[in-house]
């Protein structure tokens, strides 16, 4: 439920983290296409905060850890024990009555009972401050963290968040504090991951299924060599189209593997038939060439007819599939044309040379 554009800052002094936060806002509001910056951290609220002096507290024989307990029993209180009356149970809470706990001289006066038995006041071990600090404190795993938010407008979130990355590369970071993007760049990252995952997945399955059809290691390969063109038209219709790679077009994509085999299948079995008949190389690419530019056509035609209406849409919603769309037109498109024309030079160079060896 967070923006697209978050920048994670982790650290445990607030002084350092709130200031690179301050510092990315106004970075922010610079970059082309992110809007509403905001930070998650609000400060603001006045609040007394005790400096102990460890040296001195040492010294006499106070730890933290016993002012920071006695200070809790007698402001915030404490369940000292509990009382039972006719099978209830009552709990018995001990703290300082109202009237001695309304000043900041109140809390200097505390004593507090150190190792040896000694009452010491907390003003001769600390000094109260009255300060601003933040109203709530984050955390992302037991680590204090602040976040700077920002929307996306007129731009895609992956433009936006190299601009970030940019900056936040830029800027000199103490050693103690940690700068991540999360949100909606983190997951967009762990899905394009896994979707090249996916999509090389899909590259071998495909291989292995034309190599057990074709029972030869080097069709497949001729067959496959169709598949890298895909992504040059996919990359000239996104261009031309004016979208950006999103996971929709991604998953265009990998649905390309296996359709624009589709074709040099065709084209390749056939030719392995006229080889069989025992026409020449030249010959059965020719001719092979000649009966099976119909069925290329009609297929890529024909895919490409179902495809318009999402790459031309821009109804309510369009911005979801006609990314989709664009990039099967595209891949579709350019992949067809090096089958016909690629695809033959290759199968005869390689039956040149490869296969006589």
């Amino acid at each position: 439920g967070g923006k697209p554009i978050s920048v994670e800052i982790l650290g445990h002094d607030f002084v350092k983290t709130d200031e690179i936060a301050y510092r990315i806002r106004d970075a922010l509001n610079n970059i082309k296409g992110a809007v509403d910056v905001t930070i998650s951290r609000e400060l603001g609220k006045p609040e007394l905060q005790i400096e102990v002096d460890r040296t001195k507290a040492a010294s006499l024989g106070l730890s933290i850890a016993q002012i920071t307990d006695t200070m809790r029993t007698y402001f915030y209180g404490k369940t000292a024990t509990k009382y039972r009356e006719g099978g209830d149970e009552y709990d018995i809470f001990l703290r300082l009555k109202d009237s001695d706990r309304r000043s900041i001289s109140d809390i200097e006066n505390i004593p507090i009972t150190s190792v040896s038995g000694r009452l010491i006041r907390l003003k001769n071990v600390a000094k109260v401050v009255y300060r601003t600090g933040p109203i709530q404190i984050e955390r992302q795993n037991q680590e204090r963290i602040i976040t700077v938010d920002a929307n996306v407008f007129k731009r895609s979130m992956g433009d936006v968040a190299k601009d970030v990355k940019k900056y936040i590369n830029k800027m000199n970071i103490p050693g103690d504090v940690t700068i991540n993007l999360g949100s909606d760049v983190e997951e967009q990252i762990k899905s394009f991951r896994d979707l090249f995952m996916l999509f090389l997945l899909g590259i071998i399955l495909v291989y292995m299924v034309m190599a057990a059809q074709f029972e030869s290691l080097l069709d497949p390969f001729i067959v496959m060599f169709s598949v890298p063109f895909a992504f040059t038209g996919v990359a000239f219709g996104l261009f031309f189209g004016g979208i950006a790679l999103s996971m929709i077009s991604f998953i265009g994509l990998i649905m390309l593997v296996g359709i624009v085999v589709n074709n040099a299948i065709v084209l390749v079995d056939y030719i392995n038939i006229l080889r069989a008949r025992g026409l020449s190389v030249y010959d059965a690419i020719t001719k092979g060439g000649q009966n099976r530019l119909r069925p290329v056509l009609m297929t890529t035609i024909t895919t490409l007819a179902g495809m318009c209406p999402l790459a031309l849409s821009r109804g309510e919603g369009s911005e979801l599939w006609r990314p989709l769309g664009i990039s099967m037109v595209g891949g579709l498109s350019v992949s067809t044309l090096i089958t016909l024309v690629l695809v033959p030079v290759l199968y005869a160079i390689l039956e040149a040379k490869v296969k006589k060896k």
